[in-house]
């Protein structure tokens, strides 16, 4: 496949989540976001418990996307929306108008070998981008058990002028995933957008 193919494929991935997403927009352009929501154990729990918020998690396996919606419909949380996406090509599709208004980014895929580092979610680029669609105090909320990517991302943060660690990394909401079950020792780090 050329580039130029695999820029179109692209392309028409962003088109087509646009396309699905749009119904969520009509909604409501505030949301609380998480990516990599695996079964959607977490974002289903928070959605039922806060209502009023518009939420959505993106993971890139359909099978996680379709327990996802289960999971929120079993515990009535119609604030709750799966879509299967990759992070930069959902943010891509979101309108320019939207706004994050909370961040959740548990156990992404660490991509421990060193040659793979440039695959890892948490890039300065990526902080500068997300940054576009967050007001000031928006948080993010990111937790790994992987010791070495959890001090890339504080370096990372650390390093970027769009947002700043804070003291407080306690979550707005605790909900035991299915990753701390097999992973009881991991670190939480909160930041917010300046």
């Amino acid at each position: 496949m050329s580039l130029e193919e695999a820029l179109q494929r692209r392309a028409q991935r962003i088109r087509n989540i646009a396309d699905e997403c749009a119904p969520l927009w009509e909604r409501s352009k505030n949301i609380t976001f998480e990516i990599g929501c695996g079964k959607g154990h977490y974002l289903s729990a928070y959605a039922a418990s806060f209502p009023e918020q518009t939420c959505v998690g993106i993971d890139l396996i359909s099978e996680r996307v379709r327990d996802s919606r289960r999971r929120a419909q079993n515990k009535g949380a119609q604030n709750a929306f799966f879509f299967k996406a990759e992070a930069m090509e959902f943010l891509e599709a979101m309108p320019r108008d939207a706004v994050l208004e909370k961040i959740f980014i548990f156990f992404p895929d660490p991509w421990p070998k060193e040659r793979h580092h440039r695959r890892r979610l948490m890039q300065g680029d990526f902080l500068d981008y997300i940054r576009q669609f967050s007001r000031a105090g928006a948080r993010m909320y990111f937790r790994t058990d992987y010791a070495e990517y959890f001090e890339w991302t504080l370096n990372t943060i650390n390093q970027n002028s769009n947002w700043e660690i804070i003291a407080d990394n306690s979550l707005p909401f605790e909900e035991v995933s299915q990753f701390q079950r097999i992973l009881p020792d991991f670190s939480t780090l909160v930041a917010e957008a300046v």
